[in-house]
């Protein structure tokens, strides 16, 4: 088997990467991908790697009931960051349940994360906020990665979300 394409888009994601917390996320998964299929949920320790939690979240494939939606993304895992950022609970519930009409680009998170599950290959996004939150940002740097129990069907995505604050100290909850 030849090297997998997720590798090449980790490497381009570490190129463009400006976020600390990000450019470790793909560091450490960098390290523990294998050379010709993708890790799976068991190789993340979340251990390996406390200072990043706040910032992530896991979310397990489910297959979608409706052709317009191939896949549904349960929430397993949502760090302290991402909580308070959003103004409803996630954990336990499919993001198309949580992501709303009055959002400027509703399917966002679900279609990246389809994307994911097709390819087999990372999302890496940075840029100004395509969804409403709770509060303001000025940036965010999203990765959103590949897990496969069987080293090819996308059965997690795992995800981390580096928001920039235009008010560092609502933000930060002082």
């Amino acid at each position: 088997m030849g090297t997998h394409p997720n590798l090449k888009a980790l490497d381009e994601a570490l190129a463009q990467s400006q976020a600390q917390n990000v450019r470790e996320f793909l560091g450490y998964f960098r390290k523990l991908h294998p050379q010709d299929r993708l890790p799976g949920r068991d190789a993340f320790d979340p251990i390996e790697l406390p200072r990043l939690l706040p910032d992530i979240v896991l979310a397990k494939v489910v297959p979608g009931d409706t052709p317009d939606m191939k896949y549904r993304f349960l929430v397993k895992v949502a760090g302290d960051t991402v909580l308070k950022s959003v103004d409803r609970p996630i954990i336990g519930r499919y993001l198309d349940e949580f992501v709303t009409a009055e959002d400027p680009s509703p399917r966002y998170p679900i279609a990246d994360r389809e994307q994911v599950v097709e390819t087999g290959c990372l999302v890496f996004r940075r840029g100004k906020p395509r969804l409403k939150f709770r509060l303001d940002f000025s940036s965010i740097e999203v990765c959103h990665f590949p897990l496969a129990s069987d080293g090819r069907t996308v059965d997690h995505v795992i995800s981390i979300i580096v928001y920039e604050a235009l008010d560092r100290d609502a933000f930060s909850g002082k």
